[in-house]
Formats: C-alpha cells, structure tokens, sequence
C-alpha cells in the first residue's frame, strides 16, 4: 500500500540527482570555457612573439652599411584611443617618441631610415636612453634589405629575454586561469550549503572578484596620485586647449533607431622641457577620458587651462615623459561606487541580506 509513495520518492530522488548532474556538468562546462579563454590569449601572445622573432630572424641575413645619425630628438605624435563607455572611437592622445633618422650609402646611393629597431613603439618609453644611444652625429651600422635596400634598421634584435618574457606570461596565464577557476570553484562548492542563495553562489562569487580587481585599480591609480605629488615640476605652456567632438557607436544600436551620435571631451595640449629636452603632452589628470554629448559638461579643461597660459607641469623624474597638470584621480569615486554595487549585488544574489 505504501508502494506508490515509495516510487513517488524514488522518482523524485532521481529528479534531484539528475538536477545535480546537470548542474555540475554546467559549471564544468563555464570552467572549461574560462580555460579555454585563457588558452586563447595565451596563444595569441606566442604568436605575436613568433611573428616578431621570424621578422628579426629574417633581418639576419641583411647586409651591413656605414651609417650616420643626422636627426636625434623627441617627436609628439597623436595614437589612437578608447573612451569609457565608446564602443569605437576615433580620439586620440598625445605621446612621446624618439625619432631617429640615419643615413647609409649602397653601392653609390644614398638611403635615409627612420626604423632604428624592430621592437614595438608604445610611447613615453625610454626616450633619454634611446636619444643618448643614438646622438646626432654618432656613427652606427646599419642593415639593409639586399632586395630593397630602402628597408633598413639600425638594430636587428628582439628585447632581451623577450621569448623567456613571453613563455612565462602564456604559461602564467594558462596556468593561473586553470588554478584559480578550480581553486574558485572549490570555494563555492564548500560555501554554497551555508548560503540562502545557494544557485546564485557562482555569480556571486564572481561579482565579488570583479570588485575586488576594481578596488584594486582604484587604489593603485590612487596611489599613483600621490607619488605624482612628489614628482618635480617644471613650468609649461598650453599649445592648445579646446573640445574635440567624435563619434561613437551606441551600446544599445540594435535597439536604438540611430547606432552613431556625436559625443564631446576636452582636449588640453601643453609643452614642457625637462634636460633641454622638449616634451609634449595631454594629460590633465590620472583616471579615465570621459565624454559626453553635450560640451558643458566637460568644457571645465577648456577654461581653467586657456591657450597660452603658463601652467606647472609635475613629470616623472625617471621617465619625463609621463606628465601630469593635477595630481589627482579624475572619477575614482565611479570606481568605489562600482566596486560596492558588485559588492551589494553580490551579497543580494546568495541572499546574505535576508540572514
């Protein structure tokens, strides 16, 4: 007689187990996924690497040529950016290069190059060494394209311990992806029975990884500030001070009738020397670039540095190319805001507010 319920209990064991399976090979599926992202950056590093070593390796047969620095300096040149918030922008900054420009003869003619090494140019990087390395004037050897003997470089070498740099930053990633998903994942696994919430614990836990890893930036940008403060300062000039008007792509074009809009921020140039050397730069503040679609909100750049006035510039005493007009973080309060709502949101989704 108690035959039905006892199948009735059965069939609803089975249901849970099958509901547990499921779920496990769910977050089995999500580690894996995370893994194999990781997997993927981490491949696209080594090939990034392996096509800078194969153009180097082909530089090695390249033929030497006396050659002469006739231009040593720092030139400003505009790169391209992202805005918080832009799904494409086309904005720019203002960054530091060294230019060097060298003179070579092959059999009679005369050359001029401009590539003095293979490495990757970024920008306020190593600009004193690199003018110091190369004075004008200075005598140099130089490798050119038998083929093309247009295409030259004064160095034909990969960063040092590029290759061991890179092996380590893949292995690291794969590595730490797969530690940290399991290790992770053994933390909710063990946390997850004391929760009200328990079928939210993995996106909980998740939220609170993402607020920590903003918290995180925000301390270090904050702490970037303050080291700023103790920069030396030398005494600057805006060279030009205005709003630049861009467009972006809306987040929401597929639900939006238009998928461009003109948005509007600051542009603040200004020059500075530091060593009898010409610097140039755009950075106003430490934090994010912000934008917005109408230019009263973000004109406050544009009339506190007018064109031409004379403004105090702190640098970076071991690399003058980084600058800095204030020594503050421009929307780090953003960056608190939102580490405490994945904080919030995190505790409402396991349920610890109704405990």
């Amino acid at each position: 007689m108690f035959e039905p319920g006892v199948r009735t209990g059965e069939h609803l064991c089975r249901g849970r187990s099958l509901i547990a399976i499921q779920a496990g090979e769910t977050r089995l599926e999500l580690k894996l996924i995370l893994i194999g992202l990781a997997c993927a950056t981490a491949s696209l590093f080594a090939l990034v690497t392996f096509l800078k070593w194969k153009e180097v390796q082909a530089a090695r047969s390249w033929l030497p040529a006396r050659g002469t620095i006739i231009s040593s300096r720092i030139e400003a040149r505009e790169v391209r950016i992202s805005i918080s918030g832009a799904n494409t922008t086309n904005t720019t900054e203002i960054r530091n290069f060294p230019a060097i420009t060298f003179k070579y003869t092959v059999n009679g003619s005369r050359f001029e190059g401009t590539r003095y090494t293979f490495r990757s140019q970024i920008g306020n990087f190593q600009i004193p060494e690199t003018l110091a390395r190369y004075p004008m004037g200075a005598e140099v050897t130089v490798y050119y394209d038998p083929s093309d003997p247009r295409k030259s470089v004064i160095e034909r070498t990969m960063p040092d311990d590029s290759i061991k740099i890179m092996a380590y930053i893949s292995a690291g990633l794969v590595v730490g992806s797969v530690t940290l998903v399991f290790l992770v994942g053994g933390v909710v696994d063990a946390i997850r029975p004391h929760l009200p919430g328990p079928q939210n614990a993995g996106a909980g836990m998740l939220l609170t990884i993402m607020a920590l890893i903003v918290l995180r930036m925000g301390f270090a940008q904050k702490a970037t500030a303050e080291a700023a403060a103790k920069w030396p300062t030398t005494q600057g000039s805006i060279s030009s001070s205005g709003i630049e008007a861009f467009r972006i792509r809306s987040a929401f074009a597929d639900i939006w009738l238009w998928r461009w809009r003109i948005v509007f921020k600051s542009r603040i140039r200004y020059a500075y020397t530091v060593a009898d050397r010409d610097y140039a730069s755009g950075r106003v503040a430490f934090g994010a670039t912000f934008a917005a679609s109408l230019p009263a909100l973000i004109d406050g750049d544009s009339r506190r540095y007018a064109e031409g006035s004379k403004v105090d510039v702190h640098y970076d005493p071991s690399n003058p190319a980084i600058a800095v007009l204030e020594c503050r973080v421009r929307g780090l309060w953003t960056l608190w805001g939102l580490a405490g709502a994945m904080l919030i949101g995190a505790a409402v989704l396991v349920g610890l507010p109704a405990q």
